[in-house]
């Protein structure tokens, strides 16, 4: 299990500083910018304009690569792994109109982004043999 988190730390962190990087170059406050131009048109929201939140935005993906990057690397059943996925994916754009009820802009798709990278990069990693006792035959 120490292999595993080890692991799981190595990918989060690989999926997490890249899409950091695409937020510093202004990809995703684009369409962060772009779902505040477009929610009240589709919700009846509060007076006050909604107001973003970085430490929201950063700890949400954050969370969700490492969590989807465990899962990826423990859960045994490829079906479990995409239903796992696709659940994800919905509640997450579940939750941008709810938080926008309460007057916070979120914007989902880097949280979807790093999920799947770092569910695909544990899956990739978690999918190899099993590692076998000194003189141990592996198994057929």
């Amino acid at each position: 299990m120490n292999r595993n988190r080890a692991t799981v730390l190595f990918i989060g962190v690989l999926v997490c500083a890249p899409l950091l990087a695409l937020y510093q170059f202004g990809v995703f406050p684009e369409t962060a910018r772009w779902l505040g131009t477009r929610l009240p048109r589709l919700l009846v929201l509060p007076e006050a304009a909604l107001k973003a939140s970085l430490p929201l935005q950063y700890g949400f993906y954050t969370l969700l690569a490492f969590v989807s990057a465990w899962l990826g690397m423990e859960l045994e059943a490829a079906w479990k792994k995409y239903l796992f996925l696709l659940g994800l994916v919905f509640l997450v754009l579940l939750l941008t109109p709810v938080l926008a009820l309460n007057g916070v802009l979120f914007e989902p798709f880097s949280g979807i982004l790093a999920s799947c990278f770092a569910m695909l990069i544990g899956v990739m990693a978690g999918d190899r043999p099993a590692a076998t006792k000194a003189g141990e035959k592996p198994a057929a």
